[in-house]
């Protein structure tokens, strides 16, 4: 009984190496019927690739980023590249086998399969043993190539687009980027031209880019790190020579016309120097990379983002973003005080009302981004030519009580006055702004929100060509108090009311009210209600006077009974349509 158990154990063991632990491969057939297996390889397992050509060794090695070249030199290699290569050694499959008798048949032996000195050997190793494929030439038929992995006997045809996946030189496999920074977060960047300094900035622990050379200023953040972005989507059209030293003057490299070095902390991640154009390509430049002490070539086109001036570097708006505005004074003529109460803001000086949120997160955001059309003077010592002795405007946004930034407004810049003089008060130089935002609101009013539901309105008085009318709501309902009111329409008089509760418009405050009168025809319209509200509401009277059409918009003057400076409006002549209709006062008379 036992001998018959170790009997069908022998043979479950004979079965689990035939069936398991066979060596794996594809079975091979040559011309004479004999067969041979041709082992499958498991290509993530390599950790070096290395290849042997008459006049030139290559090796890459995978690393924790991806591959990098080791010989005949240093560098990043083409990651791409090198998996194409290990992809088509995966895949290999032999169309044919040459057994080692029939090899020795051959009048020259290997060297009729190109095989005595072949045109490459292909070493790949890794945890396991290596792997070397001896390459030869090509088979009659065209196509295929002889090939010999040694450790095998015979010589196999295989499919031709192995060969084609090999290098031709190291070049055909280095990275051609140019710059490689991914991953690698940078705090410093210095740019000199032709050895004299454009500017060195540092990223400071709060995120803003600062410049320190050739003078302290606020720098463009987006202009800094694009350029760096855009420097990593340079190519390298050709490599020149990896000496460490080099004929500077020949490369047009003494001195460079531009340097860049980028870094973080005290440790160099980068530099680059750009050279000369090439004699016979003038369209290539000559760039030193010292990273790697190699010099390449690149379209020069490419590298004209580094001829820029130090003005392009500068931070191109007055103030910038800022974070956590809470408080917005305006002084000077027509100043104000707005305040964020929660989620609300409430302009709280020279009077105190509800302000439009959208009105203010305009204004902000139109400050933030006013741009600086001239950098007129870096270091002032004098402010009178510019009117800054004693500022027409000064704006101060604060967070609670720290304030964030003082800007404030001087004479004129330009002929025309379109561009004012302005200064920061955190910095030493002037600069010219355009007239926008920043002279256009005039008043506190302009910032007022005069939304309202139209259940608040508990009357409505007309003034019309000298007819007066007033609807008032009762218990029952809107009424006419100088009309029999039979004619009113509950339903769309609280639509017209709904609709001017919500209007939004364009706002402009009113400093020569006479003159706007007269120029927007209010006489001939003469038309105007007052809408009172109900008691507690932030606005008590809100005033409304309509004067002529201004392409499809009816002109309005808009007074509210806690501010004594109008506002002028426009309104959709389609709901000004409604207001006829709804507020007209009564005719009287047969």
């Amino acid at each position: 009984r036992s001998t018959f158990v170790l009997f069908l154990l022998a043979v479950g063991l004979s079965a689990y190496v035939f069936l398991i632990d066979r060596p794996a491969g594809r079975v091979v057939t040559g011309a004479s019927g004999s067969t041979i297996r041709f082992p499958v390889l498991d290509v993530t397992g390599f950790t070096s690739i290395e290849l042997l050509r008459s006049n030139s060794v290559l090796r890459v090695e995978r690393t924790n980023e991806g591959w990098i070249l080791r010989l005949p030199v240093t560098y990043p290699a083409q990651v791409a590249s090198i998996e194409r290569l290990l992809d088509r050694v995966a895949h290999l499959v032999p169309s044919g086998y040459v057994t080692q008798q029939e090899v020795a048949a051959q009048t020259d032996g290997l060297r009729a399969f190109g095989l005595e000195s072949p045109q490459a050997t292909l070493t790949l190793a890794g945890r396991e043993r290596p792997v070397i494929l001896r390459i030869g030439g090509t088979s009659p038929a065209g196509g295929r190539i002889y090939l010999q992995w040694v450790g095998t006997d015979g010589v196999f045809v295989a499919d031709a687009a192995l060969l084609e996946a090999l290098p031709q030189s190291p070049d055909d496999w280095r990275d051609r980027v140019l710059l490689d920074l991914a991953n690698r977060p940078f705090d410093h960047l210095s740019l000199s031209a032709l050895g004299k300094t454009v500017f060195e900035a540092v990223k400071e622990p709060s995120g803003r880019w600062q410049l320190r050379q050739p003078l302290s200023a606020r720098a463009d953040a987006e202009r800094l790190e694009g350029l760096v972005a855009q420097l990593q989507n340079v190519r390298v059209e050709g490599f020149v020579t990896d000496a460490p030293v080099v004929d500077r003057l020949a490369l047009g490299l003494q001195p460079p016309a531009a340097e860049l070095a980028i870094g973080r902390g005290t440790n160099e991640l980068a530099r680059l120097e750009i050279g000369g154009v090439r004699t016979n390509s003038p369209l290539l430049r000559y760039v030193r990379c010292l990273a790697h002490t190699n010099v390449v070539l690149v379209e020069a086109a490419a590298l004209e983002l580094l001829g820029r001036p130090f003005s392009e570097f500068r931070e191109p708006r007055l103030v910038g973003p800022l974070e956590g505005v809470t408080h917005i004074e305006r002084r000077g003529p027509g100043g104000f005080i707005a305040e964020l109460s929660g989620t609300n803001w409430w302009v709280t000086a020279p009077r105190r009302f509800p302000a439009d949120t959208a009105t203010i997160g305009l204004f902000l955001e139109q400050i933030f981004e006013l741009e600086i059309a001239q950098f007129v003077n870096d270091v002032v010592s004098d402010l009178t030519p510019y009117g800054l002795v004693t500022p027409s405007r000064e704006f101060v946004l604060s967070h609670g009580t720290d304030p964030l930034v003082k800007v404030q407004l001087g004479g004129p810049a330009n002929p025309t006055g379109t561009l004012l003089y302005a200064r920061r008060l955190d910095e030493p130089g002037v600069y010219a702004v355009p007239r926008t935002v920043l002279v256009n609101l005039e008043s506190a009013g302009q910032l007022r929100d005069w939304r309202f539901p139209s259940t608040n309105v508990v009357a409505v008085d007309i003034v019309q060509q000298g007819r007066v009318g007033r609807l008032v709501r009762g218990p029952a309902g809107w009424q006419a108090a100088t009309a029999p009111s039979a004619a009113l329409v509950a339903d769309a008089i609280e639509e017209t009311l709904h609709r001017l509760g919500q209007w939004e418009s364009v706002r402009y405050s009113v400093t020569d009210e006479a003159a706007l009168l007269k120029s927007g025809r209010f006489a001939d319209n003469a038309h105007e209600i007052t809408l009172s509200l109900r008691e507690g509401s932030p606005i008590r009277t809100i005033r409304l006077r309509f004067g002529a059409t201004l392409v499809g918009r009816r002109l309005v003057i808009a007074t509210f009974d806690d501010d004594p400076t109008p506002l002028r409006l426009e309104l959709p002549e389609t709901l000004y349509a409604d207001v006829i209709r709804d507020f007209s006062a009564p005719k009287t008379g047969p």
